[in-house]
């Protein structure tokens, strides 16, 4: 991701995710599925309204928690931060630009993360509306898309992102 785009990208996604529950509220019908079995079939049912509470909580929740661990990473201290060649990176003159790089995974992880959020509501909003209650197929590739480019970035960060020869600037 281009330096920079990372709080865009955020930003972005938290209020797409925002509006797909605003979207929710108006689309769902009274009775909403809001469990789900392994094979994606409903088995837990609730109100519209609790869904929709459910949903914006879970919108706010999410996108809050990776608003303030980006704000806490600054404000870390330097020895609470855990990162491959610790030591090298809070020495003179690089503890500013790890502190960039760890608020930037913080927001890209949240970015991700808000897209998986969006897609509950956009899932929940078609299971309901389905008539079988059950979760489109669409949903389970973004559940696998989310965990493995999660993962993805996780080892990149350990391996590369944090390598002293990686330091540019």
């Amino acid at each position: 991701m281009p330096r920079g785009a990372a709080p865009l990208a955020f930003t972005a996604t938290a209020a797409l995710a925002a509006a797909a529950v605003v979207v929710a509220a108006l689309l769902l019908p009274e009775r909403v599925p809001t469990h789900f079995a392994a094979d994606g079939g409903a088995d837990a049912w609730s109100s519209r309204a609790a869904a929709v509470t459910f949903l914006a909580l879970l919108t706010a929740g999410t996108s809050g928690l990776f608003a303030l661990l980006a704000r806490w990473v600054p404000r870390t201290p330097a020895q609470w931060l855990n990162v491959p060649h610790g030591q090298w990176w809070i020495e003179a003159g690089r503890e500013g630009e790890l502190r960039r790089r760890l608020r930037e995974d913080v927001l890209v992880l949240g970015a991700g993360t808000n897209v998986l959020v969006l897609s509950v509501t956009a899932a929940t909003v078609q299971a309901a509306s389905s008539g079988s209650g059950a979760l489109p197929g669409w949903w389970f590739a973004v559940l696998g898309l989310w965990a493995l480019s999660t993962l993805a970035h996780a080892v990149l960060a350990h391996r590369v992102r944090y390598r002293p020869d990686r330091v540019s600037g």
